[in-house]
């Protein structure tokens, strides 16, 4: 008693060698790929050596942290007084800026290494709608200048080692001043 019929299985072995077909096509254009075409996580900072500062050195390059991240036994990403130090340094800086029409977010996302320095600063601006907007460049720069000169960080640690991390700051703009400091 026959189960299947001829047609059949030439139906099924095509099917079998161009799904073998496939797979080894997957396999060979994941092997094709390198670290260096590919960030580990969406939001990564790549090098940039047109913007970025060369002395800046990243201690595990395979293992920056993101600030939200951590396990029970870490101590946590943050800056040295809390929040509230942060703010009050950073607002104690802010010059009030000639145009007064500035209203939207500035996020500056950059990267503290487990030596406590921010580097590889990306600015990213935006109005209320969350629509890419365009700012002063007196009042970017000036955030960016303020921003790179924080000294407070405290990298995530972990039994006695130090992680780098990725840290971000969103400014919300109304009318040029400085109306919240995310996170």
């Amino acid at each position: 008693m026959k189960i299947f019929n001829n047609s059949f299985l030439d139906k099924y072995s095509t099917m079998g060698r161009c799904c073998r077909l496939v797979s080894m096509m997957l396999i060979l254009s994941l092997g094709s790929c390198s670290e260096e075409d590919h960030f580990r996580n969406v939001g990564d900072i790549p090098f940039d050596e047109l913007v970025d500062d060369k002395s800046f050195k990243i201690c595990d390059p395979k293992n920056i942290k993101q600030y939200y991240i951590r396990r029970s036994s870490d101590t946590p990403a943050g800056y040295h007084g809390e929040k509230r130090h942060l703010e009050q340094t950073i607002l104690n800086k802010y010059r009030y800026p000639e145009s007064k029409a500035a209203n939207g977010y500035v996020t500056i996302r950059f990267i503290v290494n487990c030596e406590r320095q921010p580097g590889r600063f990306r600015l990213e601006t935006m109005d209320f709608e969350y629509q890419p907007s365009s700012f002063d460049e007196e009042l970017t720069d000036q955030l960016l200048q303020i921003t790179r000169s924080l000294d407070g960080w405290i990298p995530p640690r972990n039994k006695e080692i130090d992680f780098d991390y990725y840290q971000y700051l969103t400014f919300k703009i109304v009318d040029g001043q400085i109306a919240m400091i995310l996170p």
